[in-house]
């Protein structure tokens, strides 16, 4: 049986912990938290190696899950923001336009 290194196991684990952390800021819409903890997730990520047990496996398969559902939730509220900026652009030249016609 292969051996594993003890620390590979709590590395998952810290690394579940900051992904639920971010999945919790981008859920209040705070995306900055949600950058800055995945920048600081990112080193940590890299130390992860490529043979693992099966319950650090576990572990990466829920990172992975929370990644994909937090990435469809930016995806959502990107969209949404842009429905709204067009929005306002619209208003901002209905606002516009009137003045003109006011001012003529």
């Amino acid at each position: 049986m292969e051996s594993f290194p003890m620390n590979q196991t709590a590395l998952a684990q810290r690394l579940l912990s900051m992904t639920q952390e971010i999945g919790h800021a981008a859920s209040l819409a705070d995306w900055p938290e949600a950058a800055r903890l995945t920048e600081a997730r990112s080193s940590l990520l890299m130390a992860l190696s490529a043979q693992q047990e099966p319950a650090t496996l576990e572990m990466i398969r829920k990172i992975q899950a929370i990644d994909a559902a937090i990435l469809a939730d930016a995806k959502t509220t990107q969209i949404e923001l842009e429905i709204e900026y067009d929005k306002a652009l619209g208003r901002t030249e209905a606002a516009r336009q009137y003045l003109r016609t006011a001012r003529d």
